[in-house]
């Protein structure tokens, strides 16, 4: 008997090895790892050790995550030749485990992030309508947005210069404007409920693996969405849409193709993704600011110059704020808060740069790599805004090595919104304020915090009035 177990085991073993090396052929190279335990990451930040892996084996190489087999994208080109020039084949989307486990519905269709195919397309058609409605991309959110500047400013204001963590202020701003936009309506700073509801959003992408809290601040979520829901469809007039709650009962496709007991889904997506990627991406160029006072100090000569104090900064002040404009879009290089995108996935085989990348491939483009490779930028680990100017500094001059929102059909949703509110957010704050490291600390670290995105390491400034 006991021979026979050996036998069958070593059989088995065969068996799956000769999958893996089947599997493998033709495959881009990669570190070697076993076929069910896959690669040691050793606790680094994955687009760290990506990095260093594609220095090794070239910009697409293959490594084994666990059991998946995954293929890693480092570098512009094959990015751009995977997710735009072959967007058909890489535009489908992995689903991590722990992401269906933390959801009590499991209808992975009802989220505009993780579905696929007709229902991704659909929703994705849906959300750029309805955004686009409510005034994303248009000077028409401009007040809205102007407006939660000058109250966030108020808040800053009233700690007198004390040391803050201020994540926790950019949060109640942030939050506020895609709370406009999903339920039609703010609420105070010092709602302490709400309050609740956005500090456990913010935990679901601090989250990596499932646990009891991942699925306790779900349900926390999904209480007061459910509650929205229900207050718009008790109210309902359809001559009078007032938010994308209203737009979804409205719509005569979405509505018959998804329940109102599954749409929450797709709002928990709208109202995450639009609060935690403006906050924390504003929190790490406030960061930036407190560590280079010369730098925070040209751009607050700029606003003087261009805005002054006695009115709030405009849309329409950007092409005279390049300096602004352009430490905003390096502080995105620098410290980009999805280093790795969200997990794309092969719906067939297809070849890539000369490798055939299998059906139901996880795929990573590794932003990170792409932001510090020395071939697009040059000394790519130097904090330089003017990197993105002209020679007369007069204009903001673009990369296509520049892709912090992603590239291609998974380009992210709302970036039209998010440059918005950065561009508005940065702005009002500095014209307002000098921000500082308080005294008697030692600068902050910025080693990020790895979770779904990666956020600066919690750190206090002290914002003086100027």
């Amino acid at each position: 008997m006991a021979v026979l177990s050996t036998t069958l085991l070593v059989g088995l073993c065969s068996f799956m090895l000769t999958v893996w090396f089947v599997r493998r052929r033709n495959m881009p190279p990669g570190p070697w790892s076993l076929p069910l335990i896959g690669y040691r990451f050793g606790g680094r930040p994955s687009h760290e050790i990506y990095q260093e892996l594609s220095r090794r084996y070239g910009p697409i190489f293959s490594v084994r995550r666990g059991p998946y087999l995954t293929v890693v994208l480092n570098d512009k080109l094959s990015i751009r030749q995977a997710l735009v020039k072959n967007g058909d084949a890489f535009s489908d989307r992995f689903v991590p485990k722990y992401i269906l486990e933390g959801i009590p519905d499991k209808n992975k269709s009802a989220s505009i992030v993780w579905s696929s195919g007709k229902s991704w397309s659909d929703l994705r058609k849906f959300g750029l309508v309805t955004l686009r409605a409510f005034g994303m991309g248009k000077k028409s959110l401009e007040p809205q947005i102007n407006l939660e500047a000058k109250y966030l400013g108020d808040e800053i204001e009233a700690t007198q210069g004390k040391p803050i963590e201020i994540l926790q202020y950019l949060n109640k701003a942030t939050s506020n404007i895609i709370c406009q936009l999903v339920f039609g309506k703010r609420l105070d700073y010092d709602d302490v409920e709400y309050q609740k509801v956005v500090d456990s959003i913010t935990r679901l992408f601090t989250s990596v693996s499932d646990s009891i809290e991942l699925r306790t601040d779900f349900q926390k979520a999904k209480k007061f969405i459910f509650s929205e829901m229900h207050r718009h469809r008790d109210t309902f007039q359809k001559s009078d849409i007032r938010s994308m709650v209203d737009a979804f009962i409205a719509h005569d496709v979405i509505s018959q193709v998804f329940t109102f007991e599954e749409f929450w889904r797709v709002l928990l997506d709208f109202f995450a993704a639009g609060l935690e990627t403006t906050s924390v991406t504003l929190s790490w160029i406030i960061l930036y600011m407190i560590t280079n006072q010369d730098l925070q100090q040209k751009v607050q000569a700029e606003l003087d110059n261009v805005v002054g104090r006695g009115r709030q900064p405009t849309l329409s002040d950007r092409e005279n704020l390049p300096f602004c404009e352009a430490t905003i879009l390096e502080v995105m290089r620098l410290s980009p808060i999805l280093p790795n995108l969200v997990p794309h996935k092969t719906s067939c085989d297809v070849s890539l740069s000369g490798y055939t990348i299998p059906k139901g491939t996880i795929v990573i483009p590794n932003i990170w790599a792409v932001h510090h490779d020395s071939k697009e930028w040059i000394n790519p680990e130097e904090f330089k805004p003017q990197r993105f100017l002209s020679d007369d500094g007069k204009t903001v001059v673009k990369s296509d090595a520049w892709m912090p929102f992603g590239v291609g059909r998974r380009e992210c949703l709302g970036f039209q919104l998010a440059k918005m509110e950065l561009f508005l957010f940065f702005t009002n704050l500095f014209q307002r304020f000098v921000f500082r490291i308080p005294p008697g600390q030692t600068q902050p670290s910025f080693q990020g915090v790895g979770g779904f995105t990666t956020a600066p390491t919690t750190y206090q400034t002290c914002a003086a009035q100027r």
